[in-house]
């Protein structure tokens, strides 16, 4: 393994990296430059959300309800997902319902002792949510 070998002021991160900017340096022609890691460059995936539920109301108006169960299926990739479909659909009035109002799975404890759970996660996150039971006053 590449031991405090860089590039650019960049550690090379495996020999094969090494071996290919040998390549390309040696085949590089006059007034060509290369560059190691020299930019990063945004890229998204497209997946789709299927919420659990959608509510239309006699007025019209649309909002999806989404179940979640306990601390440790809310796991970070889930975390994630709803945090990428609220950024990418603004819109949508997306709201959770928890089993309990779980640890966040992965978290510590705070400096005060106290957990990191779904409702603080939800709030800090903007989404409207409820523990245990569909609030009444979602339908008015």
């Amino acid at each position: 393994m590449v031991k405090n070998v860089k590039i650019d002021g960049k550690r090379i991160r495996s020999d094969y990296e090494l071996e290919v900017y040998n390549q390309i340096t040696k085949l590089l022609p006059e007034g060509a430059t290369v560059e190691y890691e020299p930019e990063k460059i945004p890229y998204t995936t497209t997946h789709v959300y299927v919420p659990d539920f959608k509510v239309t109301m006699p007025d019209g108006t649309v909002w999806y309800c989404e179940a979640k169960g306990n601390g440790l299926s809310f796991n970070a990739q889930a975390r994630a997902k709803m945090v990428a479909v609220k950024a990418q659909n603004p819109d949508l009035d997306i709201r959770l319902v928890f089993y309990r109002d779980g640890k966040i799975s992965g978290s510590k404890r705070k400096k005060d002792g106290s957990l990191y759970l779904q409702s603080l996660w939800a709030q800090r996150n903007n989404f409207t949510y409820a523990i245990t039971k569909v609030l009444k006053e979602w339908f008015r």
